[in-house]
């Protein structure tokens, strides 16, 4: 019962709702006008219908009466030529004085039956009415009088008497001519009532088609309006039907995007919400309940600065406070909360202030939490800064510090101390160990730095082995350098302390900043007369870093501190850095050869290709100055290409003559132990179609010393092109005899050193007999430089040295001057010494 009163009453509502709406009244008004129409329809048919049966009736009528008028008019001349027949018959007997009359009276009796006719005839179209009635009647009048004539003169034939009554009376135009004026008034009446007859006609017939056209035109122009107000009817319901149907299609869409929005609102991966003006929340979805690890009941009504860290709840409060007054809608900020557990979060919130008409101003918010994004940017930011091996500030933060410590300040009486401190033999540590455990050592010595840092000291990791402290005293005070020397210590037990036990020493320089010394008015006048006016950070460690190297030069393990000279010759280092970036640009280097020989038979065997570097800026720079500075700047990869091309270039000349003259070429260890070195040789033979197996290259300890088994790998890929591999600088390390054994090299090259010493030393001799016979037996070629005497010579070939080079055998000299010598053939004059 209910459910059913339940749909009656719903049912009654849609109905009423649908009489309400205005489609009912418009269905209404063109159910009427089609029923007008129609009935205007059914009206105007029989009216019409009956116009035209009366005018196809008046047409008969008019068809009828002229047949009648053309019978009337025959009929007519018909009696009159009857006539006129019985007046001479009549008249012809009567001048024979015959008395058979009786064929006169047969004419007249069909004369008396034409009559009959002409009178039915008259009676049909008087019968007719209208204009026939009227005319009937003229005509039945006339055509009495003219029968009573005709009559009267057909008497007078049959008596004789035609021709006198004729003669006698002139007078009457009846009897004269035998009665025809008389005939032609009948005739005269006939042709008017003809044309009366065919006016009437023609004149009801245009009634009648002005009538239905009348008609017509009433009904065309009520139905035009009819048919138009029933167009604007259909085309307003029309209108209004597509416009219920676009109304219906947009609300179900609408409700559609509310639901997608709500499903996306719930399932949304960021946190949304809603709070009012003063804080409250009014919604929240899952996710953002989730964020905070609540459930969406517990944070509906209470307030957002609850969820906030401390710190970040009065900018909460001013932000929302201020926003509704203040020019801006909405703002971004990132900003910690607490979780239900305790545990922080980092959200990204993103409001903006709505304000829906007639209701009240509220916040919408959209939180995406950035913990992990936050760690990570800290984490990035904290390696921009930080080393992360020995967790201490690196080069770029602590440069920046310098450089705020160096400005000037009125009142400063202090300066900036800046101590750099490199690990002595940090190479050979990593090569002999491995980058792990030297990483090991690095972070033990990170940590004692930082646990042995004061209050206003700034200790950093600058390089690879490299560290630095900043530290504000007194210009050249003994603190700094009793500071130092704690410092050295630290770095001694940094090595005795870990777990492998490797001693580690370092060289430091001391720097002074010079603006402080000279205001202080140090002890040191020389420094501050010659130090110039200002320092900046850069400076300040090519100063302090020059101060080092010269603590390295004195064995390591000790202390220098920063003098004018050795500036000076840190600025003369600088220049040289600089003037090298423009050598390269400009191709100011160039490639000199100085020859090898055969020590038993004078041959000349190879040329070795020197680097030579005459600066526009600077002039003639010797290699033992540029060529370590292009070290320390990663330069000499670049120079040692150049040279290995021109060299490559200039011996294929060589080849070119038939003679078989190899050329020996440097390489630096920062140079051989690139990736792509073995390519680079590759490439270089390929360019200039040189013979691999008169190339040699030239090497140092160093190169083993930094990875000795890249080393072997790299010389063993090398060999395999068809060169050979000469270790140069020989007997000047302390490793060389021990690695001598374990290198897969083709030749040794005796250190200049002990050239020199052969005619003043015996030990030096029997050394080198001893590196003779251990190269022999290694299998290995042995070439001696530095050959400046006959007699240093002669020492050589008795000991059975395989090649020699020197002053005395041959200056570097030009391409041009090495092809020249190559052309020339063997040695003559050169060669004595070798052949005596």
């Amino acid at each position: 019962m209910t459910f059913s009163a339940t749909r009656t009453r719903t049912a009654k509502q849609r109905f009423l709702s649908f009489l309400a709406s205005p489609f009912p009244v418009g269905y209404g008004v063109a159910a009427i006008i089609i029923l007008t129409l129609a009935y205007s329809g059914l009206d105007i048919v029989p009216t019409v219908r009956r116009d035209v049966q009366l005018l196809h009736d008046v047409q008969a009528v008019d068809v009828h009466a002229m047949r009648l008028e053309d019978e009337l008019q025959f009929e007519i001349q018909k009696n009159r030529r009857r006539f006129l027949m019985i007046l001479v018959t009549a008249g012809d007997r009567a001048g024979a004085k015959t008395a058979d009359s009786k064929g006169v009276q047969e004419e007249i009796r069909a004369l008396r039956a034409h009559d009959a006719t002409i009178a039915l005839t008259e009676s049909e179209l008087g019968l007719l009415g209208g204009a026939q009635a009227e005319s009937q009647r003229q005509f039945h009048a006339i055509w009495q009088r003219y029968v009573t004539l005709r009559d009267r003169l057909i008497t007078l034939a049959q008596d004789g008497g035609l021709g006198k009554a004729e003669g006698a009376s002139g007078a009457d135009d009846g009897l004269s001519n035998l009665g025809s004026g008389a005939f032609l008034s009948v005739e005269e009446v006939v042709q008017q009532a003809e044309a009366a007859s065919a006016t009437s006609s023609a004149n009801h017939i245009d009634q009648i088609s002005s009538n239905i056209k009348q008609e017509l035109k009433e009904f065309l122009i009520i139905t035009v309006v009819r048919v138009a107000v029933l167009s604007l009817l259909i085309w307003v319901a029309w209108r209004r039907f597509r416009a219920e149907r676009q109304l219906t299609r947009t609300t179900r869409e609408l409700r559609a995007s509310e639901d997608r929005f709500h499903r996306a609102y719930d399932s949304s991966a960021v946190g949304m919400g809603s709070f009012k003006l003063d804080g409250t929340l009014l919604s929240i979805n899952r996710m953002g309940a989730k964020i905070l690890g609540y459930e969406v009941s517990e944070l509906v009504g209470r307030k957002v600065k609850d969820f906030m860290a401390p710190e970040f709840r009065e900018d909460h409060i001013r932000q929302i406070a201020t926003l509704p007054a203040g020019p801006e809608s909405s703002y971004v900020a990132e900003r910690r909360v607490i979780r239900k557990d305790g545990s922080p979060a980092w959200l990204r919130n993103s409001v903006a202030l709505l304000r829906p008409e007639g209701e009240e101003g509220h916040y919408f918010f959209i939180s995406e939490e950035i913990t992990l994004q936050k760690e990570a940017h800290d984490r990035l930011e904290y390696l921009a800064n930080y080393d992360p091996v020995t967790n201490l500030p690196n080069r770029r933060f602590f440069e920046e510090q310098l450089s705020v410590a160096l400005r000037p300040r009125p009142g400063r009486t202090d300066c900036v101390a800046l101590l750099y401190l490199e690990i002595d033999s940090f190479d050979f540590l990593k090569g002999t160990f491995g980058r792990a455990i030297a990483d090991e050592i690095l972070a033990d010595l990170g940590a004692q730095l930082a646990s042995q840092r004061r209050d206003g000291e700034l200790v950093a990791r600058l390089d690879d082995q490299v560290f630095g402290m900043l530290v504000m005293a007194a210009p050249y005070d003994e603190a700094t350098l009793v500071r130092a020397g704690e410092l050295r210590e630290v770095f001694q037990r940094a090595g005795e302390a870990g777990k492998h036990r490797i001693p580690i020493s370092a060289s430091i320089g001391i720097a002074y900043s010079a603006d402080s010394a000279r205001e202080s008015g140090g002890t040191r006048g020389t420094f501050v007369g010659q130090a110039p006016k200002s320092t900046d950070a850069e400076t300040l460690l090519k100063f302090a870093r020059a101060a080092m190297l010269e603590a390295r030069s004195r064995g390591g393990d000790s202390i220098f501190l920063a003098d004018p000279a050795l500036q000076e010759r840190a600025a003369e280092l600088h220049r040289i850095e600089l003037a090298l970036l423009r050598g390269l640009r400009q191709d100011e280097f160039q490639v000199v050869f100085q020859p090898l020989f055969e020590v038993a038979t004078g041959k000349l065997v190879r040329f070795e290709a020197l680097c030579r570097w005459n600066s526009a800026e600077l002039g003639p720079i010797p290699p033992d100055r540029f060529i370590p500075i292009a070290e320390q700047t990663g330069l000499i990869p670049e120079i040692g290409r150049r040279v290995l091309h021109e060299a490559l270039r200039q011996a294929k000349i060589w080849s070119e003559t038939g003679r078989r003259i190899g050329v020996a070429v440097n390489v630096s260890p920062m140079q051989f132990m690139r990736p792509d070195f073995t390519h680079s040789i590759t490439e270089a033979l390929a360019l200039t179609q040189f013979p691999p197996g008169l190339l040699e290259l030239e090497i140092t300890e160093g190169i083993f010393i930094r990875d000795l088994n890249l080393a072997i790998a790299r010389i063993r890929e090398l060999q395999r092109l068809g060169l050979s591999i000469a270790l140069d600088d020989f007997g000047t390390g302390y490793s060389s005899l021990s690695y001598l054994q374990r290198m897969p090299i083709d030749a040794v090259k005796l250190d200049r050193s002990f050239v020199s010493e052969l005619t003043k030393n015996a030990a030096t001799v029997s050394m080198v007999r001893s590196v003779l016979a251990m190269a022999n037996a290694l299998h290995l070629r042995v070439i001696t430089e530095g050959v400046e005497t006959e007699e240093q010579l002669a020492i050589l070939r008795t000991l059975g040295c395989d090649e020699a080079q020197g002053y005395l055998l041959g200056r570097p000299e030009s391409a041009e001057m090495a092809l020249r010598r190559v052309l020339d053939g063997p040695l003559q004059t050169q060669t004595i010494g070798l052949l005596a």
